[in-house]
């Protein structure tokens, strides 16, 4: 920049004087800087927005379509100690006989009680005993056995080294064979196996080196034989290699032989709750969607720069900045488009194919919206939580009482539109990303051009402050060589006299 001259011949604070000629230079900056302050803001808490209606979208909204939402079935068990069940939406509703014959089994091997050592003496086996203490491995450093699970499966070889503890060879085998639960009990001295599937062809079976099996206790011993379970269901005889049986829309658990009812009915309560959970959701989405809407017009508020901040507290911050937040989706007209669309279609069932339905509007099932300050929120008749609402006749108990699945076919069909209409606003586009309702990448294109725009003004700025020094520093030389001028003017006519 040079030497610069403050003054020093003028007597001007010409540091000040620059300093207040870049306040108004510097005005251009800051209103760029409170546009993008501004953006990023709205981008905020559009973030926000895009969250709690996304997991409305995927909760909510996804339920609504399900068919399993509505058609929920409780079961009963004339004998919960014989058998339990489940229902899924499939399942018959009525009573179903049962009867047990035979619970489904897997295959048992106990092992005999390892007493001695290689050596014949006495041993008292722990689980850190090593396999040599049992064995004689002569020259050789490992020994291999082989198990089998299923008649006519593929032998499993494990491999036992001499330095293997008993507890070391039972975490071998469990992690080389599968479908084996094994341990050995340090009480009885014993190595003990079974499988964990069931079923008739299911047999432990152990067979390789005939030392290594003698030490372990195995010798000349074979799993039990699997069962599967038998039962009869409605009077016709059927077998499963377990316990847990899905048959005709039942999961049944059978425990014990005997017979057993299970009642199977639509569980009207599940469903209506269902329904109250969507609403009470669409509400709260619904309330915060008119509240930034509809938030008041402020004008005179921007965003505060460093300097202002300066002048004011931290809650009179707060309370500044807060008001241009929550004006910010103000009329937004992605928002304004998508609340559209989802009262039109909840309420007016906008677009959705009711022409070979019983219902055609949540209107008919006592599902309506109120005053129209509300802004389409719904409420049910006779529903016990609403106040206002609550001494009208519960139609919707009532239609879900008389024929549930005809109610489900509206509220799937409804579901369904939302849903989809819904995931066309959040696919991807030049100005948004995937799963986004908002212009999220338009939004950050325009806070790069203000970051690009504040850069350059910036550098102007520089410019235009080391000009402005120039100046003055051009002005201080002049006045100082004039005052230089005189002074030897001076000393010349008083030399004279």
């Amino acid at each position: 920049m040079g030497v610069q001259f403050s003054g020093l011949a003028s007597g001007l604070d010409t540091d000040n004087i620059i300093k207040e000629l870049m306040k108004a230079e510097r005005i251009k900056v800051d209103r760029v800087k409170k546009q993008k302050t501004k953006i990023e803001w709205k981008k905020d808490i559009w973030k926000e927005m895009n969250k709690k209606l996304y997991s409305f979208y995927t909760k909510q909204v996804y339920n609504l379509r399900s068919k399993g939402t509505f058609m929920e079935k409780t079961t009963v068990s004339s004998n919960d100690s014989i058998i339990s069940a489940k229902a899924n939406v499939n399942a018959a509703e009525g009573t179903h006989s049962l009867t047990v014959t035979q619970l489904a089994k897997g295959s048992f091997l106990t092992g005999d009680k390892i007493t001695k050592d290689k050596d014949n003496n006495d041993i008292d086996v722990e689980s850190s005993t090593k396999i040599s203490e049992l064995l004689n491995f002569g020259g050789a450093t490992e020994k291999k056995i082989n198990i089998t699970t299923k008649n006519g499966g593929k032998p499993i070889e494990i491999t036992i080294g001499k330095d293997d503890t008993m507890a070391q060879i039972v975490y071998n085998i469990k992690k080389a064979v599968e479908d084996v639960n094994i341990s050995f009990d340090s009480n009885f001295d014993r190595v003990m196996m079974s499988t964990k599937n069931q079923g008739d062809d299911v047999k432990i079976k152990v067979d390789g080196d005939t030392n290594l099996i003698k030490a372990l206790g195995l010798e000349g011993k074979e799993g039990t034989d699997g069962k599967n379970a038998i039962f009869t269901y409605n009077e016709t005889e059927l077998q499963s290699n377990s316990n847990e049986i899905t048959v005709n829309g039942l999961t049944l658990t059978l425990k014990a032989k005997g017979d057993a009812n299970i009642t199977v009915n639509q569980d009207t309560q599940a469903m209506y709750d269902n329904v109250k959970d969507f609403i009470t959701e669409y509400n709260k989405i619904l309330v915060e969607i008119n509240e930034k809407l509809g938030a008041d017009r402020v004008s005179g508020y921007e965003p505060l720069t460093q300097e202002e901040k300066k002048a004011m507290s931290e809650d009179d911050i707060k309370l500044w900045e807060k008001k241009i937040k929550d004006s910010l989706l103000r009329r937004d007209d992605i928002l304004t488009g998508l609340v559209n669309s989802m009262r039109s279609i909840v309420v007016g069932s906008s677009g959705v194919d009711t022409s070979e339905l019983d219902y055609q509007y949540l209107s008919e099932l006592g599902i309506g919206t109120g005053d129209y300050k509300e802004k389409g929120l719904l409420h049910i008749d006779g529903d016990e939580d609403d106040p206002l609402y609550a001494v009208k006749d519960n139609k919707l108990k009532e239609a879900i009482e008389k024929d549930p699945e005809k109610v489900a076919e509206l509220l799937n069909a409804i579901g369904d539109k939302l849903y989809t209409t819904m995931q066309k606003q959040m696919k991807s586009t030049e100005m948004s990303s995937v799963l986004t309702f908002f212009n999220d990448k338009q939004m950050t294109d325009q806070i790069d051009d203000y970051e690009d725009k504040i850069y350059d003004l910036e550098k102007r700025l520089a410019k235009v402050e080391q000009r402005y020094y120039a100046q003055f520093t051009a002005m201080e030389r002049a006045i100082q060589q004039m005052n230089n001028q005189g002074a030897s003017l001076a000393s010349m006519l008083g030399g004279g006299q």
